[in-house]
């Protein structure tokens, strides 16, 4: 049956309350097209309609009627349409609806019975972050969902399990529907796509608009904060700290093009391959493993372009447990030893008395103990944690 257009009374009734009381979400809910579709279980949103099954709403209280539509809102509003980045859908449903229940039900909101929520560990973290720590749907007795653009096959993100309510572990049922991918191609009338970018400018000008009210909830602010920051283009950087430790001269055998035309033989810059790295890696017992095992893949590319002359890993937790050393052209074999507590210094130490690094980078969740003096070497710590390091550079590792 095709999608028709239409709005129910009590979603009317719903967006004129978020207008009038909810400034945040009222301003948004204007920026999304209301679809009825029978052919949900219950409704979906995908950055710009938010859809929905009538039998549905009517079975809700305006209060929960209310609820559904900001939940809807917070998911574009936290740019989940435009995140999933070929992540298996059900699971990144789950993930999406963690990541904003908790502050929509301390806002206020009275969201259905059965919805998920995170755990003490999940609070607080991004859809990403959930998503990488939940288990696959096969493990729990379920298909492995789609990879369609709408997910119209998968209706509410998963087809059974266990509840997952108050923040259970499992992938639960959640009763609001499903985060669908944003459409790449304009609507029927013309509208162009949806974009993130213009989703962050609605979501920060309503933001503002509330505020200035006094009607924007604390956790609703940190919520918003935290979808406005600015994405970190973590290999980008990795990439920029290796490349400039890079020997470079001028050669006479390279003439500058650039002077050529003007009758100047001047040299040109000559870079030389990257020298020696060396590669601390927290192996103590706090280090989350997903992300480090997400800071490994982006090393393992950085290193992969920049082919050092060599690279050194140096495994430690309060001391240096493993060393590995890597001649150019070898790939990258991690195999991780400690597991108790974290002091830098005897790794760094080691570095220094190796003589042969160029820089170092230490992938850690900065809970440790540092040298009183920084080392003679360039460090760049990419960070598991939003904690900063005293000297050398920082880079928190966002998912």
């Amino acid at each position: 049956m095709p999608v028709r257009k239409t709005i129910h009374p009590k979603l009317t009734a719903a967006r004129t309350s978020l207008v009038l009381e909810q400034p945040f979400f009222g301003s948004l809910a204007l920026s999304l097209t209301f679809v009825e579709d029978p052919s949900c279980e219950t409704g979906w949103i995908n950055g710009r309609e938010l859809g929905y099954n009538s039998s549905f709403i009517d079975s809700l209280s305006h209060d929960q009627v209310t609820a559904f539509v900001a939940h809807e809102i917070m998911h574009c509003a936290m740019g989940h349409p435009w995140r999933r980045d070929g992540r298996e859908f059900k699971k990144w449903n789950q993930a999406c609806d963690k990541a904003i229940n908790e502050n929509l039900r301390d806002a206020g909101y009275k969201l259905p019975d059965g919805c998920l929520y995170p755990t003490a560990d999940e609070s607080g973290k991004s859809a990403e972050w959930i998503f990488g720590r939940l288990p696959d749907p096969q493990e729990n007795g379920q298909d492995d969902g789609q990879d369609d653009q709408d997910g119209q096959d998968d209706q509410d993100g998963q087809d059974g399990g266990q509840d997952g309510q108050d923040g259970q572990d499992g992938p639960g049922k959640d009763p609001l529907g499903e985060v669908r991918d944003a459409p790449s191609e304009p609507s029927e009338n013309g509208e162009p796509a949806p974009t993130e970018e213009e989703w962050k400018q609605r979501t920060a000008a309503a933001a503002q608009q509330a505020k200035l009210q006094g009607k924007l909830p604390g956790g609703m602010a940190r919520a918003v904060a935290q979808a406005l920051k600015p994405t970190i283009d973590v290999r980008s950087l990795l990439l920029r700290f290796f490349q400039d430790r890079a020997a470079s001269d001028y050669s006479w055998t390279r003439p500058n093009v650039r002077y050529i035309s003007q009758g100047l033989y001047l040299p040109a810059l000559h870079s030389t391959a990257l020298g020696e790295v060396s590669i601390m890696v927290d192996t103590s017992g706090s280090v989350d493993e997903v992300s480090l095992q997400a800071a490994r893949a982006i090393v393992e590319s950085v290193i992969a372009e920049c082919d050092p002359l060599a690279v050194t890993v140096y495994y430690a937790d309060a001391q240096v447990c493993r060393v590995d050393r890597f001649e150019r052209g070898e790939s990258l074999i991690w195999q991780p030893a400690g597991g108790g507590g974290t002091d830098f210094r005897p790794a760094l130490q080691a570095i220094e008395d190796d003589q042969t690094a160029v820089c170092c980078l230490c992938i850690t969740d900065l809970y440790g103990t540092f040298p009183s003096d920084p080392p003679s070497f360039p460090v760049l710590w990419l960070a598991t944690t939003d904690v900063i390091a005293p000297f050398g550079e920082t880079i928190p590792l966002e998912q």
